[in-house]
């Protein structure tokens, strides 16, 4: 396999994870949400404080791959 192939293939790779793992996290996060919040919709309200929750979780999943 060429050296070109195998970088193209790598990104696409380590791409797809990255965006497999966010679409996790939000779907999580949107669960718990509802699970542990008091929210019953997903309104303007919702949508902000899954934002906030999104930059906490991954700040924490940053210290804690790099503990």
């Amino acid at each position: 396999m060429s050296k070109e192939r195998n970088l193209v293939l790598n990104t696409k790779i380590i791409n797809e994870t990255v965006d497999t793992i966010i679409d996790s996290i939000y779907e999580k996060t949107e669960d718990y949400m509802y699970k542990y919040g008091n929210y019953t919709e997903s309104n303007n309200e919702f949508f902000y404080d899954r934002e906030e929750y999104m930059i906490e979780v991954i700040n924490e999943l940053y210290n804690r791959i790099n503990k």
